[in-house]
């Protein structure tokens, strides 16, 4: 048996060269990741390979920049002269 994190060959249940165990399987490639695996359980993601893991990650993080981005704009237009000024107005409207 040879070792899928070291390449270290002759080996049986455990490698005496990093001390991976060798019975687990590894986790393959999947062909894509979709944000909505971010919400699956731990149990779910201990299975996913590590580069899926690392891209499910960035698609997070941008997500993440998105929501934040969107908070400031929010936040430098309410302190904004002209849509208090149009809000004003929209309340001045007889109805």
């Amino acid at each position: 048996m040879i070792c899928s994190y070291c390449g270290t060959e002759g080996l049986e249940d455990i490698c005496s060269f990093c001390g991976a165990s060798l019975a687990i399987k590894r986790p393959k490639l999947k062909e894509f990741v979709v944000l909505e695996d971010v919400e699956k359980p731990f149990n779910e993601l201990a299975y996913f390979h590590t580069y899926d893991l690392l891209v499910l990650l960035h698609l997070v993080r941008k997500e993440r920049t998105k929501a934040y981005d969107l908070m400031l704009k929010l936040k430098k237009a309410g302190k904004s002269p002209q849509i208090d000024q149009v809000i004003l107005n929209l309340f001045r409207r007889p109805i």
